[in-house]
């Protein structure tokens, strides 16, 4: 980080990622989704710690989003149809009176 010039780069000691997650209700929230959540990973371990993402037109990045948020969905709906849902995201457990 050159701070005088207010400005980073890539450093071999850094590894970037980048991941796109959606969840439901968690850590004591409510709704039909609580305790599920669905990550989809676009970059991993990406030596430098940067990246970027070209396309041609914003027609294919469109299409590029679009490919995303609909393998997001069909992982979301794979955890809804999962036993023991509750269980995921950091549920929090609840105490009841004595």
């Amino acid at each position: 980080m050159d701070k005088s010039k207010d400005s980073g780069g890539s450093d071999k000691r850094m590894s970037g990622f980048l991941h796109t997650s959606w969840h439901g209700a968690h850590y004591g929230g409510r709704g039909k989704d609580k305790g599920i959540g669905a990550t989809i990973v676009i970059a991993q371990n990406v030596k430098g710690g940067q990246f970027e993402l070209y396309f041609c037109s914003t027609k294919c990045l469109r299409s590029y989003l679009n490919y995303c948020v609909d393998e997001l969905e069909r992982k979301v709906s794979s955890e809804r149809t999962k036993p023991n849902k509750s269980r995921k995201c950091g549920a929090v457990k609840t105490h009841t009176k004595k």
